[in-house]
């Protein structure tokens, strides 16, 4: 490791800046981007994170081998950035697996390249409404309705559920528990709904907050691929749903699958 503090390894390149400090008030707070050739998107979503107020975050940025001039962008942010990665995986759950890792806060949020925080507030806001009763905590999301136009969408209450009532991306993890229960990589689209399914089931403790905490960028791979988003579903929940519930929820999303074919007939 030279004095920037890069260290060069086979296939990755890390960068990291100084070490934090763990306290009970001011816990350090894990925030991991992962990316792959989003090279226009990854830079407002960096720019979001270092525009924080909250002063211990410790920022990963888990770059799946991008060609498209990403890396380039993470090196020109690398001051703001803790550690970097730049290495091909397996897909998306491969690279929040990584990033997991080599995480050192108590309480983790994956933030997408093209995501954003709702203000420079917010983990400060999460930070004052973290509770030792509680293993994950998630808010509500802003999307944009029309190219300048954002509404609120509003989180489910905790509960077991055929598709995610919460937004990934508004969820605060904590560390130990990602790492107890990693993404099942062979789900390329619904591995953190059978993450939070797994959850419930272990009766980890869930806390819902009431107020937008991303503003989420709709042009991600679950969305822009939705029928396979649903059928990985379907997946999920045949491995960890039981009894009625089971095939309460698989009934609803085969309806949704045939439906949205056939309304996409007419």
């Amino acid at each position: 490791m030279d004095e920037s503090g890069r260290a060069d390894l086979p296939g990755i390149s890390i960068i990291i800046v100084g070490d934090m400090e763990h306290t009970v008030e001011n816990p350090i707070i894990t925030i991991i981007t992962v990316v792959l050739n989003a090279r226009m998107n990854l830079e407002k979503t960096i720019q979001s994170v270092a525009g924080q107020d909250y002063g211990n975050v410790e920022y990963l940025v888990i770059d799946g081998g991008s060609t498209d001039g990403s890396v380039d962008v993470i090196r020109q942010y690398s001051p703001v950035i803790s550690r970097w990665i730049s290495e091909k995986d397996d897909g998306i759950y491969s690279a929040m697996n990584k990033g997991v890792q080599i995480a050192t806060g108590e309480w983790v949020c994956f933030l997408n390249a093209g995501d954003v925080f709702v203000n420079s507030g917010i983990i400060s806001q999460v930070a004052k409404a973290i509770s030792e009763q509680a293993d994950v905590i998630y808010g509500n999301i802003l999307v944009y309705k029309k190219a300048d136009e954002l509404v609120e969408r509003i989180a489910q209450s905790p509960r077991n559920s055929h598709r995610m009532y919460f937004c990934h991306q508004s969820a605060f993890v904590r560390l130990d528990l990602l790492r107890q229960y990693p993404f099942d990589e062979k789900h390329k689209l619904s591995a953190d709904l059978k993450f939070f399914k797994q959850c419930r089931n272990n009766n980890i403790r869930f806390m819902q907050l009431n107020f937008p905490i991303v503003i989420y960028d709709r042009s991600g791979i679950s969305n822009t691929n939705r029928e396979l988003g649903l059928r990985d579903n379907l997946s999920v929940i045949k491995e960890t749903d039981r009894g009625w519930e089971k095939y309460k929820f698989l009934l609803r999303l085969y309806f949704v699958i045939y439906w949205r074919k056939l309304t996409a007939k007419q």
